[in-house]
């Protein structure tokens, strides 16, 4: 991105520096790279996307919800926040920072931390007899922000901003359902809300991230007033659910595209209108209709179970 703001306080450079300079020339620095790369992994989209499909889908639907509406909305603050202050990344910005792992767009706050720390404390709170997760919720976001820096991707106030924007929404997402009497009410301010950025964003992310939002958002009003699908204690048939709906999002992501995608040239704001509609009608699919063969699926299920 060659358009953005230079702004960083001065320790900041100096400790990516550091970072990417530990167990220069020996096996440490391998084996760092490839930790950072796999800690960064585990706050991109795809995981989050799989968490909340495995529990929506599978095991729990009213934990999957709330688990996705809370990173949904972290990602479109996140691309709200970045539009505003449109800060260039560590990368771009230093001649003595590297690029270690592929990125996009700007920089503040860092998406993947805030991803983190809405995600894993979601679960964490949603099973609260599991210790484990309470650790993973703790650790993970840490490393987690730590590998960004890594990475070149972000600057340490990045990731510190972006700690905090993930735990506040995870808060008030996690009060707002479980107080308000009608949770589309919730659903329909924030959507509103939200929409303050098609005056003003001019990156992919928020649009990708919104249309994700209203799709899921109507997707779960068809799925309670007309699908109503069960869950299942079947770890296999949640796996299987998980993998399909996995696989129909990518599908779907690149035949819609065909048709809507390249409408407008790229650049121009029917182009990121028409990525909104593309990647809202996608999650509508999935949360709304995808669901109406979990019926089929588990007639097939029990016959083969019972043969």
């Amino acid at each position: 991105m060659s358009e953005g703001i230079v702004w960083y306080l001065p320790f900041e450079e100096s400790l990516i520096v550091w970072l990417q300079q530990l167990g220069a020339g020996t096996a440490l620095q391998k084996v760092l790279f490839y930790l950072n790369n796999f800690f960064s992994f585990l706050g991109e989209e795809v995981v989050c996307i799989a968490v909340m499909g495995f529990l929506f889908w599978g095991i729990d639907k009213k934990k999957g919800e709330r688990l996705g509406m809370a990173i949904l909305l972290v990602n479109v603050a996140i691309g709200l926040l970045k539009n505003i202050f449109s800060r260039l990344r560590p990368w771009i910005v230093s001649d003595r920072i590297e690029l270690l792992r592929d990125v996009d767009g700007f920089s503040f706050p860092s998406g993947h931390s805030a991803n983190c720390t809405a995600l894993y404390p979601t679960l964490a709170y949603e099973y609260k007899n599991k210790r484990l997760l309470t650790w993973i919720a703790i650790f993970v976001p840490l490393l987690c922000g730590v590998s960004r820096c890594y990475v070149g991707a972000h600057w340490p106030t990045d990731v510190l901003v972006g700690w905090c924007t993930g735990l506040l929404i995870f808060v008030l997402t996690e009060a707002a359902l479980r107080r308000t009497k009608n949770k589309y009410v919730f659903y329909l301010i924030v959507i509103a809300v939200s929409s303050v950025g098609l005056f003003y964003c001019t990156t992919n992310d928020y649009y990708n991230s919104y249309g994700m939002l209203v799709g899921c958002v109507a997707g779960l009003y068809l799925e309670e007033k007309k699908v109503r699908f069960a869950n299942t204690d079947n770890l296999f048939l949640a796996l299987l659910r998980t993998v399909i709906g996995g696989a129909l999002y990518f599908a779907l992501n690149s035949f819609i595209k065909i048709f809507i995608g390249n409408i407008f040239p790229e650049g121009t704001q029917g182009y990121l209108l028409m990525r909104a509609v593309r990647y809202g009608l996608v999650i509508f699919l999935l949360i709304g209709v995808y669901p109406i063969s979990f019926r089929l699926e588990e007639k097939i299920f029990r016959k083969k179970t019972a043969a």
